[in-house]
This record gives structure tokens, sequence and C-alpha cells, in this order.
């Protein structure tokens, strides 16, 4: 029920609209609010995970010694899934989450804290990493959005601490955030650090752990949701036109794929998993999958960017651009942009598959990353450093 009302209102710009404005403006009275000054709120992806840059700062922030006396709490949407090495829990959207949002010093999240009322008490931290480079059109830029989002028209933001993967997503962030770019720090997210850091035996572990043969390579795709496609319970949902017996004929002797839909997709493909197909979507640590990926497949979703830093071969399976440029809307020309071909078919993405030169797309590979995330390796610890800098710790 509660993630049918919120696709409702995402499909009516106008009264969503309304409703910010008014609660926007009713909430305004919680700046007077007292603060517990060292009580830190986290979140990731409106309390769907415990995952992603949050959780990277969270685990920084449990290691370093002047952090030791402060109370973190997570807000998830069901607390009984997680188990927390230290701190507390709170169900998003109760009456104690919004106490604990209202009192906080710091709330640290990848998406918005607030819950979309842009809230801007100047006694809180605000640490907003958010979870990846645009090319898609985002919050309130895309094309499906006819009536705009009545969105905050102060002064744009100089006081949060934001992330970024490079100039390209900061002007995009700044703009769309209403911040001002000084409030962005460039130096990619705290979950891609990881990244850098898998060992072969972890790799192993990995895929062991995933029941990959070792004489399989990775084929990891991760498509990315289409708001516009609901099915009859009006829940997002995913239909790429693939028909897994063939992929798995032409592949299956060389490759193992693993389907990762995105965090917003309530009702992903139909699949019957088997030796050739896993669905990963509810797999708790994606850099485990970037990991093990001996080649990545996706549309239009960050996780190219995130994925080169790995330096492995990408591909773009586009079976739906006309229709997605159109009714969502891109930044970016994906056939000049993407370090690889842009394919619109099944047949035509087999055949990159199957022809890849895993040499020449590295190296295009690593072309893109030094564009779009070349600072990749110390996030962590310098958004933890400058946390500590404006607490005074």
């Amino acid at each position: 029920m509660r993630l049918r009302f919120i696709n409702f209102l995402k499909r009516h710009a106008s009264l969503l609209s309304l409703c910010r404005a008014v609660i926007r403006g009713a909430m305004k009275i919680t700046y007077l609010f007292p603060i517990r000054q060292k009580t830190m709120l986290f979140s990731s992806f409106g309390g769907r995970n415990f995952d992603d840059s949050p959780r990277a700062l969270y685990e920084e922030i449990c290691r370093r010694k002047e952090f030791d006396d402060w109370k973190l709490i997570w807000a998830f949407v069901e607390p009984e899934r997680f188990s927390l090495p230290r701190g507390e829990k709170v169900r998003i959207d109760s009456l104690r989450f919004f106490r604990t949002l209202f009192t906080s010093r710091v709330w640290v999240s990848n998406s918005c804290m607030d819950r979309g009322f842009e809230l801007r008490n100047p006694k809180i931290l605000r640490v907003e990493t958010w979870h990846g480079t645009p090319l898609k059109k985002i919050c309130g830029e895309e094309h499906i959005n006819a009536v705009k989002k009545n969105r905050y028209v102060g002064s744009k933001d100089k006081t949060a601490i934001r992330c970024a993967q490079s100039a390209y997503d900061r002007e995009i962030l700044a703009r769309v955030l209403l911040a001002e770019e000084s409030t962005f720090m460039l130096c990619d997210l705290p979950r891609n650090d990881a990244l850098l850091r898998y060992s072969d035996k972890e790799r192993a572990e990995i895929r062991n752990a995933l029941g990959i043969p070792k004489d399989k390579k990775v084929l990891l795709y991760m498509p990315t949701y289409r708001e516009y496609l609901l099915n009859e319970r009006k829940e997002t949902y995913l239909a790429p036109p693939m028909n897994l017996k063939k992929w798995e004929r032409v592949l299956g002797g060389e490759y193992v794929i693993l389907i990762r839909a995105h965090y917003a997709v309530s009702a992903a493909l139909a699949l019957t998993e088997n030796e050739f197909v896993r669905n990963v979507s509810s797999y708790e640590r994606l850099n485990d999958l970037y990991a093990v990926a001996d080649v990545l497949l996706s549309d239009y979703s960050s996780a190219f960017i995130d994925a080169s830093i790995l330096g492995i071969p990408m591909l773009c399976f586009a079976y739906d651009l006309e229709e997605y440029k159109e009714k969502r809307g891109l930044y970016l020309d994906l056939a000049e942009n993407l370090p690889c071909p842009v394919c619109k078919t099944e047949d035509e993405i087999l055949d990159a598959i199957t022809h890849l030169d895993k040499a020449e797309a590295s190296a295009q590979t690593e072309r893109f990353r030094r564009r779009f995330a070349p600072y990749a390796g110390n996030a962590t610890d310098a958004v933890v450093d400058e946390m500590q800098r404006r607490l005074k710790l």
C-alpha cells in the first residue's frame, strides 16, 4: 500500500507539488526544535537498504574514536530485515523517525533524508552523497514530468556536504538539487572505494558463494527502471526483449549471466534461475557483483561509471532508446559518449558479446573512466574528514 501511494504521487506531479509545498512550509517550525548534538541519522535509498555510500561512511565513522560517544541511528522501511553492528534502528516515516529527523545533528543519506521536502535547518549538517552519475534526466527534469515539481525556491544551498564523481555530474546535481557547486567534493562516491580493494581470494569466494563455475565468465546485466512501465497493480516492472533460452544457447558455454534489477523496480523479470541465469537483485553488496564481473551490460544507468573504475568491458543494450528519450530523457548522447556500441536488438547485443575484443574494450573503458570517474579511491576518508572538520571533532 505504501509503495502504491508513493507511485501514485509520482504519476500526479501537480498533486505531489501541492503536497510538497504545504508540508514544506509547515515543517519549518521544526527548525526551532532542540538538536541532540551527538546523534547521527542514516538512510540508504529511502530506507530500503543497509548499503551504498551511507554504509561506507557509517563503517568508517564506527572505526574512528572521535565518534565513540555518538548515537548512530539507521532509518529503514523494514527494520527487522537488518542487523547493525552498532547503533539503533527506526522505522522510516514513523513518529519516532520524524522526531529523530528533526533533532539529529547530522543526516547521512544517498537520496533525500527529509522525504523530499527539502528541509534546510542550518543547525543540521547534511551529508548527501547521491547515488550515481546521471545519464538519464532526474529530479523534475524528466520529460515525463510535464508539470514540474514545486521545488524549493530559496537561495541555493551552501552548507551540505555532497559528493561528485566528476565535473560532469557536479554541474547537473548542483542544478537539480539547487545547490552551490562549492558544496560538492570532487572525490567520487564512498561506496566505490571498496571496488579497488578486492583481492583475488575475495573474488574467488564471491564466485563460489554465487555458484559460478571456475571456467565461466560473468556477464552482469544491470538495466535501469522505466517509471512509465506499470503492471496491473501499478508497480514498475522490467520487460527487456530477451529470450533467455536463446542467450543460453549462444553464451552458455562461456558465460553465466547475473541479472540485477534497479532498486526502484517493484516487479522484475519473471526469471527461472538455472546454471546460466541468476537473479541477484536482492544480493546485499552490489560491489561484490562488479568485482566478479567480466563484462557489464546496461542501458541508461550510472552503473557504466561505477564499473569503469574496474576497467571492465561494457556494452549497452538500449532496446527502447527512442521511447526512453521521449518519455524520460537523457543528458548524454549514448553513441557519442559511452565506451561501446549502442545495441538496439537482441541479435545485435548477442553478436557484440560473442565478438568482444576484451583488450580494446578495456582500453575504451579506461578513457571513459578518466572523464567520468577520475577521483575514485579515497572518498570515504575525504568525506568523514570533512565531517569532522565541520563538527570540530
